[in-house]
């Protein structure tokens, strides 16, 4: 059975129809933090929270002691997770049978998938936001027979709330256990409700590579759990609440805070001698309101100066502190308003997750996104480029975007590719060593359009003339590139390098789509600022194409075809130009193969290589193989399910040609499909593949960027600045403005507010501030509107579909 190739016969595609087609991904886990920290907590789907410094933490460390190897950070000892099973009954007890003191149940005895062996055992909870500028994550567990609601509230807050300096000032989760609602027909007054906690060293990891039909998996490994030291309680109370702080050698690492009237909370001793898992009895009252506070230190702290004036503070306040800080915003910042509030919310977390999975590095004077937290707390410089380009530029977050480029001109011309011809040269771009994970020839690319689309998007005049002379040692680099010769692949593109995780050397297509792309985006800034080199790199430009174009060609000649439902064979291009297929099989040639080109602006959407080769992932042969979604890995033969990509959502560039090529049916279904099934539709965060690694950053920004043309468009045109050209029926209500507010454009921020004002009637008004003037501003009618009142002027739709507005 072929997958869908639209939503319903039609119907036009919305949120709640697209959240059908994808059901919760597992192995969610959600990072709370502080923006540019080197440390996040990261909360899993079923409520355990895990302070544990990251791997790059720990890389720095690396580096730092081999010039101070006296240093001790203890950042391997440090790591605490604490596993939450909440429970509305009787309770149960690993003791004997008379004694009702709740307990964890056992640790499974050897490696285990966490989604396998929960089984609602350890708590599957529903996940959520509170209505806070904070981000708090909620995590809620009802109990049907008892009559119970109870609620984990998690946030994180660091030292005096304010922003970091070092990246490594004390940080502190806060987590509110509560009952949240309570049937007095069906609570049992002499039963006991609450949670039973387990704290231990953090656990759960990922398994690699990738194994069985997962990929990467959240994994528990049992031997991790014990501490390196004993811990021991201390008495505790502050703000009228009652309990315990939990020491080891260096400090407090927890305290625990029950409110006047609950019982008190328990800490319970290891069960097995020696083993060092300690834990807690937290119960609860069977009445709305009660509730136990739980203070987590990322880091061991000092008890006078750091602990207490924190647990003094006390949950309320520190989240009274919290809001204050997340509710800042640059004056520069776009917002986004749609009748669908997930939608909105989708947006506005992942602004914040973007400065979250983010840290000021240690020892230096940068800051730089991550890739992802636990897991991929380093920097993959090309799909991590991506958060700048394709959302904070996009949503006027400039100061953001720029503090977080800076690293790359101090690494300029420090690196060669890993490739056998390519000599040193001043102008390109790597990532410093400090957090890289691994090298790739896009990544120079991928800074080129960063930078080059920070300065169209601002028009920061001090920003250019930092960066100018770097963009033009950057294509520089290109133009020496493209004239190596006697490298066996396309002459004129670059040669061979390692351009991803397969680390091969191969003249890739990725990599020169991310190189072309960088160079064309650096090309449109330089004619805004009228430079002399724009005929010569225009023409190297056109070159580039030229080869990239034959070189698809030679490929299609050699690769093996399919039978196309209009009776005639096409290639199934490779990946490469040159070099050899790698290890990671046809999934390359969906994420990083051909299809890419048409984003880089290499080839048009309408090419019929192009055109023939999306329908090769949406019905040829892996269609046939798909059985109803039943595959088992995503390394499998892939597909466009609901036109995304069935391995790495992030890069369904697919979208992208059916939003050149005006194709509604097919844009809209790959925006929702990407939006519903490329991040958690709890939480709302990013993930590498559906199942997989989650808290992966980069499917936010495609999915934005997407929103983002189907309203405000400045790309399909380097002339045209086009309106609504694709918006969504959905955020067309009689009842609610639909509102994109300061959004950034290459001619200037622009603001809109539109609704329906009639069975075919649209009302918008716009404003804009120029930096310069579109040639023409076109405000398209979506389908079946006849009538457009554009800023208190009538207009008829005519035949094209569109007006033309004065400006």
């Amino acid at each position: 059975m072929a997958p869908a190739v639209s939503g319903l016969a039609g119907v036009e595609p919305d949120i709640e129809l697209a959240k059908l087609w994808w059901p919760n991904p597992r192995n969610v886990w959600t990072p709370i933090g502080w923006k540019d920290h080197l440390f996040r907590f990261n909360v899993t789907y079923n409520g355990s929270v895990i302070g544990a410094p990251s791997p790059l933490a720990r890389k720095i460390k690396e580096f730092e002691k081999e010039s101070n190897p006296n240093d001790d950070k203890h950042y391997e000892k440090d790591r605490l997770q604490l596993d939450m099973t909440p429970w509305g009954g009787p309770a149960f007890s690993r003791g004997k049978p008379e004694d009702p003191t709740p307990r964890m149940p056992d640790l499974y005895p050897g490696h285990f998938y966490v989604y396998r062996e929960d089984q609602g055992l350890y708590g599957r909870g529903r996940q959520s936001w509170a209505d806070h500028p904070t981000p708090v994550l909620q995590t809620e567990w009802t109990f049907s027979e008892a009559g119970l609601v109870l609620r984990q509230s998690v946030f994180a807050h660091a030292m005096n709330g304010a922003d970091v300096v070092t990246g490594e000032e004390s940080l502190f989760a806060w987590i509110r256990l509560e009952v949240v609602a309570a049937d007095a027909r069906l609570v049992k007054p002499n039963r006991d409700y609450g949670f039973a906690i387990r704290v231990c060293r953090a656990y759960y990891t990922q398994e690699l590579p990738y194994n069985w039909q997962d990929g990467i998996v959240l994994t528990g490994f049992p031997e991790l759990a014990p501490f390196t030291y004993t811990r021991w309680k201390k008495d505790l109370s502050a703000n009228g609440m009652t309990g315990f702080s939990m020491w080891q050698p260096r400090g407090p690492q927890l305290g625990v805070l029950a409110m006047n009237g609950a019982p008190a909370p328990e800490f319970l001793e290891p069960t097995v001698a020696g083993k060092n898992i300690y834990e807690i009895a937290a119960r609860l009252k069977p009445e709305v309101g009660s509730r136990v506070d739980i203070l987590q230190c990322m880091r061991p702290v000092n008890e006078a100066n750091e602990f207490n004036p924190e647990i003094n503070l006390g949950y309320d306040g520190a989240l009274a502190d919290s809001n204050r800080y997340w509710s800042r915003k640059p004056a520069t910042a776009a917002t986004v308003s749609t009748p669908e509030k997930y939608v909105n919310d989708l947006v506005t977390r992942n602004i914040q997750f973007s400065e979250v999975v983010a840290c000021k590095v240690p020892g230096k004077t940068y800051s730089t996104f991550l890739t992802g937290s636990m897991g991929y707390d380093v920097l993959w410089s090309t799909p991590t480029s991506m958060t700048s380009h394709m959302f904070l530029s996009l949503l006027g977050h400039h100061d953001t975007v720029a503090k977080h480029l800076d690293l790359y001109l101090g690494n300029q011309g420090k690196k060669t590719p890993k490739g056998e011809l390519y000599p040193s040269h001043l102008g390109y771009y790597s990532t410093p060593e400090e957090v890289k994970a691994v090298d790739w020839l896009p990544d120079h690319g991928a800074v080129m359009i960063s930078v080059a689309t920070h300065a169209l998007m601002t028009g920061d005049q001090a920003f250019i003339d930092k960066w100018l002379p770097s963009l033009l040692l950057a294509c520089d680099w290109i133009e020496m590139a493209c004239k190596l010769t006697g490298h066996g692949g396309v002459v004129g593109l670059p040669p061979a390098a390692e351009a991803s995780d397969e680390e091969i050397s191969v003249q890739s297509i990725w990599a020169t789509a991310w190189i072309y792309k960088g160079l064309a985006t650096t090309i449109r800034l330089l004619k805004r600022l009228n430079h002399a080199r724009v005929p010569a790199l225009t023409a190297l430009a056109a070159d580039y194409r030229a080869k990239a174009s034959a070189g698809l060609d030679a490929i299609g000649r050699v690769s093996p075809k399919w039978r196309h439902p209009d009776g005639s064979d096409y290639p199934i291009y490779g990946h490469n130009y040159f070099g050899p297929a790698g290890n990671f099989g046809e999934a390359m040639r969906l994420d990083a193969g051909a299809m890419v080109m048409v984003w880089a602006g290499l080839l048009p959407a309408s090419d019929e290589r192009m055109v023939k080769y999306c329908d090769y992932f949406r019905v040829g042969p892996n269609a046939k193989l798909w059985n109803g979604g039943s595959r088992k890995h995503p390394l499998d033969a892939p597909i466009l399910e609901h036109e995304i990509s069935s391995f790495e959502p992030i890069y369904s560039w697919n979208i992208f040609h059916s939003w050149q090529l005006g194709n509604r049916a097919r844009f809209l279904e790959g925006m929702y499909s990407l939006a519903a099934g490329g991040v958690s539709p709890q939480t709302y965060i990013p993930f590498e593949h559906r199942g997989g690694m989650s808290a992966s950053l980069g499917t936010h920004a495609t999915i934005f960027t997407l929103m983002r043309l189907a309203v405000v468009d400045d790309q399909l045109s380097e002339t045209d600045l086009n309106l609504l050209r694709l918006c969504p029926m959905a955020w067309l209500t009689t009842d609610q403005d639909t509102v994109f507010d300061k959004m950034a454009t290459v001619y200037g921020p622009v603001s809109l507010k539109f609704r329906r004002t009639g069975s075919t009637q649209l009302t918008l008004t716009w404003t804009a501030t120029w930096r310069t003037k579109p040639e023409r501003l076109l405000v398209h009618a979506p389908p079946g509107f006849t009538t457009l009142i554009i800023n208190g002027t009538t207009y008829a739709v005519p035949a094209e579909g569109y007006v033309v507005v004065p400006i």
